[in-house]
């Protein structure tokens, strides 16, 4: 049955996560969206949780969260279809706004600002106040800082410049189909379009060292550089290659 929009969640052993995931989106204010996970290999609950929220379940046998959002984006009903996070809180009006400013002229694309699902209400609209700035100065240099987690498109246009797929051996694949996506139409932040997401990778390493990673694969995209591989970036993610998150 067609539909607005079509959200995409890719998930591979997140059934830590997953339960509350899915009921936040559940949640949301605009009804007229299916919910489609991607099963990504797990050998955990996740599969059997997703039946309990999700519209579908599709299972992709290639390994990688961009050959699984693909794989949600070929399957989608939905005229737009937007990414989400299995480990991150979305609130109920966050499709709503989404939706809203995809329907404006010339726009293809929108991305939002993120939180850490593990902080307080004031922490998080100060991350969020943060990212917003952070956005801002990015796209000064080129760079739209969309994450997978908080990312909406034309599905149309997501097709026409080829989607994930030739992204899938470079690190920051959001960041790069972002770029290709503004050559197409609009690509627009939405500040008050927020999410908030797990700070898992953070607390793996110090928060010193975990921006200066993240500043690296910021500049090999700034740069146009595409040194930086999806295997660099996972080494750094490990232990355990268990998630779907950038």
């Amino acid at each position: 049955m067609p539909v607005r929009i079509t959200v995409v969640m890719p998930v591979l052993n997140e059934e830590r996560f997953l339960p509350e995931t899915l009921a936040w989106l559940r949640r949301q204010t605009f009804a007229d969206f299916e919910l489609v996970v991607v099963d990504n290999g797990s050998t955990d609950q996740s599969p059997a949780i997703a039946c309990r929220f999700a519209d579908r379940l599709i299972v992709e046998p290639q390994r990688g969260v961009v050959f699984a959002m693909h794989r949600g984006f070929t399957e989608a009903a939905g005229e737009l279809v937007a990414c989400a996070d299995a480990d991150t809180l979305y609130p109920s009006g966050w499709l709503a706004k989404m939706v809203k400013a995809l329907d404006a002229a010339g726009v293809v694309a929108v991305y939002g600002p993120m939180g850490f699902r593990e902080s307080g209400p004031v922490r998080r609209r100060l991350e969020v106040l943060g990212y917003s700035v952070l956005a801002g100065l990015s796209r000064a240099f080129g760079v739209p800082l969309a994450g997978a987690a908080n990312l909406g498109m034309r599905k149309d246009a997501y097709f026409a410049v080829g989607g994930y797929p030739p992204l899938a051996h470079l690190a920051s694949p959001d960041f790069r189909l972002a770029q290709k996506l503004a050559r197409v139409g609009r690509v627009r932040f939405v500040p008050t379009m927020a999410c908030y997401t797990s700070n898992r990778r953070f607390v793996r390493e110090n928060l010193v060292s975990g921006f200066y990673q993240g500043f690296r694969y910021w500049l090999d995209v700034a740069l146009g550089r595409d040194r930086l591989t999806d295997d660099q970036y996972w080494e750094r993610e490990q232990p355990p290659r268990n998630t779907n998150g950038r």
